[in-house]
């Protein structure tokens, strides 16, 4: 025999009356706490810090109100979870389909009452078997890759409008996943940006009407992107951020012994590198008010430049003048060598003595004749040039020996 159907009011009704305890004894498998699942704070806290963030009027900074959680939505025991439904609010695949089968019958069946749900709208229901109170149904954009203003409006819709229905409910606490991430093909990162943007934008305004959102992601790949954006988006005073966070890193730190100071040095080199680079890339026009300076420098550059070109070209005239008296001194050299020549060849003549009666000896003047001219230097037979004084002395001699020896010939 089977069990009678519930109805979904009546269930509804008296589920909704229950306390968290006795909601408790009907779950029908395991659940997390709130408390459970630290804050985005708690998580990232410095140990060497004081808490000095300005808290929100409800209570703490933006650290304090959301989380980042990765696993299962439906064992999250919050107010409300919401479901990335599809326009029937009938079930489907993915989140969508794991909330229906988790929640049981009497959520079905309330939401073919809804009579379907618009894209960026949200529409709320109970959360029956489910540990949340409540689920609220929002439907997503079906992006398939390409992302316009009107997938960014309606995603950012989902996300506005499913707070909306938390204040108005007077809820708490609200768990998120990945609206249409999915099969919807809406790029990872781009929907993240929108998600922890309007959330952030809406604590902000409604900061005493919420008390945590949980940021629910499945996939390994949505967690690095949660945790990368979310420690620049909800970054507080006490917050550390460290590296492996910007990168997207989604394992734990290293607890290996790699000190503070090193760290520092590691930092203290990469700003100094980057602001050699920026020096490097900096315009030589780039600040006006120094103008003057430029001017007087410029000045100074010249005068410089000026007297460079003023000692070379006295160096130019020095080696000039020095190359002439090089010039004059050769040429005293080559006309004291010519008269030395001179000299040396009248002595040699002087040397040979001759009487006035003696006759002059033919082979001597053979000789004479075949000998080179001592003034050359390649030792060439060219005919001695004849010295004036040379002429006036020789002319004197007498005649009578010339005849006496063309008579013995």
């Amino acid at each position: 025999m089977s069990k009678k159907k519930k109805d979904w009011k009546t269930e509804k009704e008296r589920l909704l009356q229950l306390d968290r305890e006795d909601r408790r004894k009907e779950y029908r498998k395991g659940f997390t706490q709130l408390d459970d699942i630290p804050t985005w704070r708690e998580e990232n806290r410095s140990r060497n810090k004081e808490d000095d963030e300005k808290e929100l009027p409800g209570g703490g900074g933006l650290g304090d109100k959301v989380s980042l959680y990765k696993g299962d939505i439906t064992v999250l025991e919050v107010d409300a979870i919401v479901n990335a439904a599809n326009t029937s609010l009938l079930g489907g695949g993915g989140v969508d389909g794991c909330i229906h089968k988790a929640a049981g019958c009497c959520l079905y069946d309330e939401c073919h009452s809804l009579n379907g749900c618009e894209t960026g709208k949200a529409k709320i229901t109970c959360g029956y078997d489910l540990p949340a109170r409540y689920v609220i149904h929002t439907v997503g954009p079906v992006a398939r890759g390409h992302v316009g203003d009107k997938e960014i409006q309606d995603l950012t819709s989902c996300y506005k409008n499913s707070l909306d229905l938390v204040k108005e409910y007077d809820l708490r606490t609200v768990a998120f996943p990945c609206i249409s991430t999915g099969i919807y093909g809406y790029p990872n990162e781009p929907a993240a940006d929108i998600a922890l943007g309007t959330v952030k934008k809406w604590i902000e305004e409604n900061s005493d009407k919420i008390t945590r959102v949980i940021f629910c992601v499945f996939l390994e790949t949505d967690f690095a992107i949660y945790k990368k954006k979310m420690a620049i988006i909800f970054q507080d005073n006490d917050i550390e951020v460290t590296e492996e966070q910007l990168k997207g890193d989604s394992t734990p730190p290293s607890t290996k012994s790699t000190t503070k100071e090193e760290a520092e040095d590691g930092e203290k080199g990469k700003e100094e590198a980057h602001d050699e680079e920026e020096k490097n890339d900096e315009p030589e026009d780039e600040d006006m008010p120094s103008q003057p300076q430029d001017e007087d420098e410029n000045s100074n550059k010249m005068e410089s430049e000026q007297q460079q070109n003023d000692e070379h070209e006295k160096c130019e005239e020095k080696e000039e003048e020095e190359s002439k008296m090089v010039t004059n001194i050769e040429e005293d050299d080559n006309k004291q060598d010519t008269s030395k020549e001179k000299e040396d060849n009248k002595d040699q003549e002087q040397l040979v003595p001759r009487k006035d009666n003696d006759p002059p000896d033919p082979s001597m003047e053979m000789e004479d004749s075949s000998e080179p001219n001592a003034g050359t230097s390649n030792g060439e037979d060219i005919k001695p040039v004849e010295n004036p004084e040379e002429s006036s002395s020789t002319k004197p001699e007498d005649p009578k020996p010339k005849e006496s020896a063309e008579n013995k010939e």
